[in-house]
């Protein structure tokens, strides 16, 4: 680990307050000097992100804050990007991945712009397991095939949640669990929040709840459990990011103008290309304390329904699909034709040809994505 470089990653229409605890976090663990971060503005973004990012460089920690101008500039070069990675639309983040990958780091952490580091935790270290070779891990497996990590979180209330994006038809189901030993190389790891979990409108909806503290260790998952992962405290070995586009929202399905799952999709797809690679995910630490920025849970609600339902068809299709490639931007292209292919036989009401242009559509832009991955790494 002494040597490995990180890339944190997060777009903001506020001031990133939060960066001056990880700036303390990585000079704390010895860190900083092994880490750039890209902040990555839209329209709505103060003056005051630019002028922090300013202070954190003379503080030491290396901050790059791209002007509206100078991420146009950046995308017009990468043949098509531009036109895919719209404004006003926490999309935008895909810059900073964009980047992280052109540069030297060995893994890239994202975060949201309200997912605070913990004092006493190293947010590097922990997350840096994702570039050690192949080791023996505790983990997981399910008899339903899923596995709840919420459930490895004491809530107060106590009670039944379940993360966003954890397919509606398996939640409430006995399950049992297995703990197993699992050998191979932890290319995915996802560290869960304390105060506000990372729970859908609906959840928020009928109960909300706090986490408190993590009652177990970090878990990998096995062949038989699979979980969400999201854009909230994440680390991925840089590999991995050619299959970690974030896919658009506002669309409309039935309907519905879709939202807040664009980092849900990414999730599972790059999930779906590691495991196809041999890779592991693991979930537990680094624990993020999550002061979530105001929410309408009634209007989340409403916009993540469409994308809830669409998940329960495409999740036992994408758990059973069989990939193609050696590597991540040959997995990720394989799926996206898969996707295209699939989209047209599905059938219910969501599935209205608005639908299936939506995915063709990001079918399109997965391809290009790889594209731009692969012109930055020539």
């Amino acid at each position: 680990m002494s040597s490995v470089k990180a890339a944190l990653v997060l777009t903001t229409i506020f001031d990133p307050k939060l960066l001056d605890d990880y700036l303390e976090n990585f000079r704390a663990f010895g860190h900083l000097e092994k880490v750039t971060v890209y902040v990555i503005p839209d329209r709505k973004t103060p003056q005051a992100a630019y002028d922090r990012c300013h202070e954190l460089n003379k503080k030491g920690l290396k901050t790059i804050c791209p002007t509206l101008e100078e991420q146009e500039r950046y995308l017009e070069a990468l043949g098509g990007m531009k036109e895919v990675i719209p404004y006003n639309s926490d999309n935008r983040r895909n810059i900073g991945y964009l980047m992280a990958y052109e540069s030297d780091a060995d893994f890239v952490i994202s975060i949201d712009d309200d997912n605070y580091c913990r004092d006493g935790e190293d947010a590097f270290g922990e997350h840096s397991i994702v570039t050690e070779s192949a080791n023996e891990y505790r983990g997981v497996n399910s008899s339903t095939g899923w596995f709840n990590v919420c459930q490895m979180l004491t809530f107060e209330p106590a009670r039944t949640v379940y993360h966003r994006g954890f397919p509606y038809s398996q939640r409430h189901i006995p399950a049992e669990t297995e703990l197993i030993s699992v050998n191979g190389k932890i290319h995915i790891n996802a560290g869960l929040w304390l105060l506000d979990p990372d729970m859908d409108g609906i959840t928020w909806l009928v109960g909300p709840v706090k986490a408190t503290s993590l009652q177990t260790e970090s878990f990998v998952l096995g062949d038989e459990a699979w979980s969400p992962v999201n854009t909230q405290n994440t680390g991925l070995h840089r590999d991995v990011m050619p299959a970690y586009y974030f896919l658009p929202m506002g669309f409309p399905m039935a309907g519905m103008a879709i939202d807040r799952y664009g980092d849900i999709f990414s999730g599972y797809f790059a999930e779906k290309c590691a495991r196809h690679l041999g890779h592991l995910v693991r979930f537990g630490t680094p624990l993020a304390d999550h002061r979530r920025n105001v929410h309408n849970y009634l209007k989340d609600a409403t916009n993540e329904l469409g994308c809830v339902w669409v998940l329960e068809d495409l999740l036992p299709w994408l758990k059973e699909l069989t990939l193609e490639g050696s590597d991540y931007s040959e997995a990720y292209t394989s799926l996206s034709y898969a996707l295209e292919e699939v989209v047209e036989g599905m059938e219910g009401f969501i599935w209205t040809d608005a639908t299936r242009g939506y995915f063709h559509r990001i079918a399109y832009c997965m391809r290009l994505w790889v594209g731009a991955c692969r012109q930055l790494r020539s």
